[in-house]
């Protein structure tokens, strides 16, 4: 039971791989099919900018744009494949955390998160976008 959201985190994480900077950079090179899917808010993407190729859904509409039960209007195109190879990002990586739940939850088989998020991500030299 999550009493917090440090908690929510930690036991979002449980059964999820969390990946390095240089681990999503190789998973992309990899498998160019890799959707890196940034759950901020638009608002809030200029923060620290984007990993070039991500998509954004934010955590808010995540819920129906991720369930393949709603009408198809209402899903978002990028979460069609249930086995796509998915890494989730945020600003530090802790929504993308819940968000990875989420997806793994509603039957996505692939699913990992960005440790660190976009910071990280800077952080380790790769290059971003402009929102």
């Amino acid at each position: 039971m999550s009493n917090n959201f440090s908690d929510l985190v930690q036991n979002s994480r449980t059964d999820i791989p969390c990946l390095t900077p240089d681990e999503v950079n190789s998973a992309m090179v990899a498998e160019p099919n890799t959707l890196v899917l940034d759950i901020r808010d638009k608002e809030d993407l200029s923060l620290t900018g984007i990993i070039p190729g991500s998509e954004n859904v934010s955590m808010g509409t995540l819920y129906f744009k991720a369930d393949h039960n709603m009408p198809a209007e209402f899903q978002a195109e990028c979460l069609k494949d249930k086995d796509r190879p998915i890494i989730t990002t945020c600003t530090l990586g802790m929504v993308a955390s819940v968000a990875a739940k989420l997806l793994n939850d509603y039957g996505f088989t692939n699913v990992r998160i960005l440790e660190g998020g976009n910071v990280a991500w800077k952080e380790a030299g790769y290059s971003v976008e402009e929102a």
